[in-house]
């Protein structure tokens, strides 16, 4: 057997010798770069089949909900809010004519209160004594002034006229100067409210035998400030357990009554079934 070794390893040394020395030389470098290459290749294969298995999808774990709570954010902004609304022309009137100060909205009844009351006092120191006069002034006063109110500047002025030419034509009789008085008043508020109409039509008659008017209806635009609620999506904090350790997550959809996990414990989704 030792025999055996020692003529092989003649014959072995014998047969290098006999090769050319590049021969050699080439030889011993593939067997080297075999070696190397085999050591790269090996772990990168290892690390491959490693994640090869590592991909393969494992089964969801179905575990049920320990409690859920769900919350819904909420905002609230400030905000003008306009829309389109039909009126009758007297109620835009009635708003333009209330818009207006108070002393201009009453400013001919007033002058007109005013007129009346110097009239009333003239015509009393005119046709009674200076005495009867003074004990009836202010009553008188007060009086002219508030018929003044009611039938304004135009009133007054018809009043004056009236009695004026009630008292030529009648002689100065006193119920005649009166009647052509009030019947001057009269037409005088009428001729005024022609040239200086209201800013508001009379309202219509409640009766069954009153005329209805015609109503025209004008397009406004109504604003009105108010405060705008908008709701975000609700948010569902999820309780469960996982390999014997409870976890919590924080889901955009109700979870139900159990939860698909995957094998590192995530929640995958819901499982959509009951548990009894």
């Amino acid at each position: 057997m030792q025999n055996s070794k020692v003529t092989g390893s003649f014959y072995l040394i014998n047969s290098l010798k006999n090769y050319p020395k590049h021969a050699v030389v080439t030889t011993f470098a593939r067997f080297v770069a075999v070696i190397a290459a085999a050591n790269v290749c090996m772990p990168a294969a290892a690390q491959n089949k490693t994640e090869a298995l590592d991909n393969i999808a494992l089964p969801d774990v179905v575990t049920p909900v320990l409690y859920v709570n769900a919350t819904l954010a909420r905002q609230q902004t400030d905000s003008q809010i306009c829309w389109q609304v039909l009126s009758s022309q007297r109620d835009v009137l009635v708003r333009e004519h209330n818009a207006k100060p108070w002393l201009l909205r009453n400013l001919a009844p007033f002058v007109g209160a005013a007129m009346g009351g110097v009239v009333g006092g003239l015509v009393l120191n005119r046709q009674v004594s200076a005495q009867v006069a003074r004990r009836l002034a202010l009553p008188v006063i007060a009086g002219s002034g508030a018929a003044g109110f009611k039938v304004g500047p135009g009133g007054v002025v018809g009043f004056v006229l009236g009695g004026a030419i009630g008292e030529k034509l009648g002689k100065q009789k006193l119920p005649i100067t009166i009647g052509t008085a009030a019947s001057g008043a009269l037409i005088g508020k009428v001729l005024w409210d022609m040239v200086f109409p209201p800013d508001v039509p009379p309202a219509p008659g409640n009766e069954p035998d009153d005329d209805i008017p015609v109503e025209v209806f004008a397009r406004e635009r109504v604003c009105s400030s108010g405060v705008q609620t908008a709701y975000e999506q609700s948010v569902y904090r999820v309780g469960y357990r996982f390999s014997g350790e409870e976890f919590v997550a924080d889901l955009p959809y109700d979870p139900g009554e159990a939860l698909l996990l995957s094998a590192t414990g995530n929640v995958t989704g819901p499982a959509r079934i009951r548990l009894d």
